[in-house]
């Protein structure tokens, strides 16, 4: 180690004072000795907090003593005047201070109090100045050490699901139920009957739950690392509970026999910034699009490139543009890789001293995502390829899809165009895939007030219309004229208010909300949803209202109700050919009432 020179001569100063005691008298020997203990004492602090290396002490030592092992001109008594002394004291006159006209330098009584003092205050600074400057050896300290940051938080959840109960006409006399089992007069459809559905189009084939109230705790726990490898290059890591079945949520179930949660790789990415105002990120990383959580949840990560800019247009404003591309599904025997591009450009202004605006317009495009029937595929089940499972590489995952997005069924009944059932379909069960394309536009805007601060009121609103859709392209790609009766809906809108502190970093900061949802059942890919909203998916109205307190630094308790229920789109169907004027809502309309309440324990560092 190798302290500034400055301070390197400062210390050398002190020990020889400390160390080469002249003769005096003894209350000024006892004094000196103590100061010399004291000095030996600072140097062993230093040494034991590894500021200063032992062979660096010792030489220190060495250097302080050097000046005592040289004889003097003649011993020093008190009150003889210092080497130089009548010099400088006659350069700087007779008047100045402390000196009289014979060149004697008169040192005035300091206390034993005031001298403890200023020697723990010495001892303070020196060590408070050695932490900051790290007087350490650098070569036991990397670098990219000093430029690494850990941050993490843990988030324990009390969650209540409610669900319309189902209820059926009965019979006066018999009391029996009347008609067929899943033609409800109210409440929830039960979940059987959406997994019978075969034929396009379908809606949430995969429902387990719709009727059965359920109570449970959730635990998410993020723990993430950022380090700053140069001043233009950075990368971070971070892991969290969840599992790999669902892209919206990294909460983990607990009540599991005391079964250790799972660990999932959630961001791991590399940030190059050649300029200020000019970032370029590689690898998973965080939502990088401005907007609320309608179209995106907050645990959602992204797997591809981005990169982002902003400009200072004028004083007070400036612009900024987001553009990515991330892979969604990749096969090795199949082109039809399925992407996401998405493009941004915002613009954030000041509107006096106290209210900001901002406002950005997004567009995306999921390539290769929507279904495609395997007759319609150049492969028949003769050819070698037609068992592997990216034959139907068009099919919608059933690990992704949550429910609402209308599905058209990629098996078909029987032979068509002269092409052989493929094999994928030879079980007869359906395989589901996207009725639409999904092109979605979206325009995300928010207004902050802050002449009441440290409150803040915050507006918001998003929007989202999925241009994609096109009734006709879906027609042909199902095969069948059953979706003369499908209806288009394809927007999603958000209104949301806040109001409260805005980062909740102090005890006693706190904040509210209330959201009011729109969101048709083709707006957006029902895959990447909050999983609050509606249980996740599309195809619902409600709302929701909730806050936060903060009764801890950093750690805040908070609870949230949300109410949902299904759209119903008006398209009526005949539910016995034979007897046309009975009708019914396709399953799109079926009714689906979930209300969530939900209590969170969270803490961050």
């Amino acid at each position: 180690m190798r302290l500034p020179n400055s301070r390197q001569r400062c210390l050398a100063l002190a020990l020889a004072s400390a160390l080469c005691v002249p003769t005096a008298h003894a209350d000024e020997k006892r004094e000196l000795e103590q100061l010399r203990a004291t000095t030996l004492a600072l140097i062993d602090a230093l040494v034991g907090q590894g500021l200063l290396s032992r062979e660096r002490a010792d030489a220190l030592l060495k250097q302080a003593q050097a000046p005592a092992a040289k004889p003097a001109a003649a011993p020093a008594t008190w009150g003889t005047p210092l080497a130089g002394a009548a010099v400088a004291g006659a350069a700087a006159g007779a008047g100045a201070t402390g000196a009289g006209s014979n060149g004697v330098i008169r040192v005035p009584y300091v206390s034993e109090t005031l001298r403890a003092q200023m020697r723990e205050e010495i001892k303070n600074e020196v060590l408070a100045t050695a932490r900051e400057e790290r007087w350490a050896d650098p070569r036991s300290l990397p670098e990219w050490v000093r430029g690494t940051t850990v941050e993490g938080d843990v988030r324990v959840r009390w969650q209540s699901e409610r669900y319309a109960q189902p209820s059926y006409a009965v019979d006066p006399l018999t009391g029996q139920q009347i008609g067929v089992p899943c033609l409800n007069v109210g409440g929830n459809l039960p979940a059987e009957c959406y997994r019978t559905q075969k034929d396009s189009p379908a809606w949430a084939p995969d429902l387990v739950n719709t009727t059965n109230n359920r109570d449970r705790l959730t635990l998410r726990a993020r723990l993430g690392v950022a380090v700053k490898v140069s001043d233009e290059v950075s990368t971070g890591l971070r892991i969290s509970t969840g599992t790999t079945s669902g892209p919206s949520s990294a909460s983990q179930t607990l009540g599991n026999y005391f079964n250790k949660s799972s660990v999932v790789l959630d961001r791991a990415f590399i940030r190059w910034e050649p300029r200020y105002n000019l970032r370029m990120l590689a690898g998973r990383m965080a939502n990088p699009f401005y907007g609320g959580d309608l179209l995106w949840p907050d645990d959602i990560g992204f797997d591809g490139l981005a990169a982002q800019g902003d400009l200072t247009l004028a004083s007070g404003m400036f612009g900024f543009a987001t553009a990515g591309a991330f892979a969604l599904e990749e096969f090795n025997t199949d082109k039809r890789d399925k992407w996401l591009y998405g493009f941004q450009a915002g613009l954030e202004m000041a509107m006096g001293n106290n209210t900001i605006a901002r406002a950005a317009l997004g567009s995306y495009r999921f390539q290769n995502i929507e279904g495609v029937r395997a007759t319609d595929l150049p492969l028949a089940s003769s050819n070698p390829r037609s068992a592997t499972q990216s034959y139907l590489s068009s099919q919608y995952a059933i690990s992704a899809r949550q429910k609402g997005n209308t599905l058209i069924n990629l098996c078909p009944v029987s032979s068509e165009n002269n092409a052989t059932v493929p094999a994928p379909c030879a079980n007869g069960g359906p395989v589901w895939g996207l009725a639409s394309k999904f092109l979605p536009i979206n325009l995300s805007a928010g207004l902050t007030f802050k002449q009441f601060d440290p409150v803040e009121i915050g507006v918001s609103v998003d929007w989202v219309r999925n241009s994609g859709f096109d009734l006709a392209d879906v027609r042909k790609r199902a095969g069948t004229s059953t979706v003369d009766n499908l209806a288009e809906r394809s927007t999603g809108a958000q209104l949301r208010f806040n109001l409260g502190t805005p980062k909740l970093a102090n005890a006693g900061d706190w904040t509210s909300f209330v959201a009011l949802r729109r969101f048709e059942r083709d707006a957006w890919l029902d895959a990447f949803t909050d999983t609050t909203w509606h249980m996740g998916g599309t195809n619902y109205q409600g709302w929701q209202i909730g806050g936060q307190y903060a009764f801890d630094r950093r750690s805040t308790i908070g609870a949230r109700l949300t109410s949902t229920r299904n759209l119903d789109d008006g398209v009526r169907v005949p539910l016995d050919p034979s007897n046309p004027s009975i009708v019914t809502g396709n399953l799109s309309s079926a009714t689906l009432k979930i209300d969530v309440f939900q209590i969170d324990l969270n803490t961050r560092f």
